[in-house]
């Protein structure tokens, strides 16, 4: 048997690449309903072809065919808050048939060349079933930063949990936008997601991520509804989701999620409310909702079932320091 070539994903690797994927285990969506096989392999030849419009793909080929792919890409967004070139990995697929050898010189030659491309940092999200990548990432020095469960809602299948609840909810206004900020400034502060857990992250600059992040939901038009939740006429809570455009373009499937959301803690308990009202404004324009939290987020999770979501699937993300 040959040794593990690895080099730059080309034309003639095609072939050999649909392959990988369509018989790869941990598709990110293979829990997910209403996608078919096809579908899943639909979604992550996608990707794929995004990464090689503005990243690196590399392949790992031994005795004539394609084992493993990997991808970087850009962070642009991150890198201007954090100050060093960030950047992540989209993509680690692997078949039944990359030995631990294939995947880690996969792994050294994408290292290899997000250092001569100046990266100084990336993050990796694997699937919490896929061991074989996370002993990988572990031998090379990537560090666990936190766990994301996802839950899905299907209108069409599923029936919407209901509560009492102490706040009006709505859609957002434009004279929301002052409160909304006030809201994810302070729900986030010292919050303990991926970037806080990063020890050489500086802590303020996480705090301010989040905020951030929330002027562009609310002024870069990033989001496909906002709801806020209030109580005597002030803003205590919001959610910020979009349409998944990627999913869309790949498979026809209209899924809304993602985003950010938060309560002050005179709001607490408005986000089982915030959240029953999108899916109700939603039920009858998308095929299915899904949101993530970290693991360790237990009232979050308890919203989850309270509204009858079902659970999807679980990521762990690793972070590496490329110097």
């Amino acid at each position: 048997m040959g040794g593990c070539a690895v080099r730059e994903c080309g034309p003639g690797d095609e072939a050999g690449a649909r392959a990988l994927i369509e018989s790869y285990r941990y598709n990110d969506l293979r829990r997910y309903r209403l996608f078919s096989r096809e579908r899943q392999a639909a979604y992550l030849l996608h990707k794929l072809a995004a990464c090689r419009a503005d990243g690196k793909v590399l392949v790992a080929e031994r005795d004539g065919a394609v084992r493993a792919l990997a991808a970087a890409r850009p962070l642009s967004w991150d890198s201007s808050i954090f100050g060093v070139r960030m950047g992540h990995v989209p993509l680690f697929v692997h078949g039944e048939g990359a030995s631990r050898e294939d995947l880690a010189a996969l792994r050294d030659a994408l290292l290899d060349r997000c250092r001569a491309d100046g990266y100084a940092h990336l993050n990796v999200r694997a699937d919490a079933d896929d061991f074989p990548l996370i002993h990988c990432l572990e031998a090379a020095g990537f560090f666990l930063t936190d766990t994301i469960v996802t839950y899905i809602f299907i209108p069409r299948r599923q029936e919407l949990g209901h509560g009492k609840y102490l706040f009006k909810t709505r859609l957002y206004r434009p004279e929301d936008h002052d409160g909304v900020l006030r809201v994810a400034e302070e729900a986030y502060r010292g919050f303990i997601g991926r970037y806080h857990a990063d020890p050489r992250l500086p802590r303020e600059r996480c705090d301010r991520l989040y905020r951030l992040w929330a002027e562009r939901i609310l002024d870069a038009g990033i989001a496909e509804r906002i709801i806020v939740a209030e109580r005597k006429g002030k803003v205590v809570g919001f959610l910020g989701y979009r349409l998944k455009r990627d999913i869309l373009d790949a498979t026809g499937v209209k899924v809304v999620g993602g985003g950010l959301g938060g309560c002050l803690p005179e709001g607490f308990g408005a986000y089982v409310a915030i959240l029953e009202e999108a899916m109700r404004e939603g039920m009858r324009r998308y095929d299915m909702q899904d949101f993530e939290t970290q693991l360790g987020n237990v009232n979050i999770v308890r919203v989850y079932q309270k509204l009858n979501f079902e659970y999807a699937r679980a990521r762990h993300t690793f972070h590496a320091w490329l110097d």
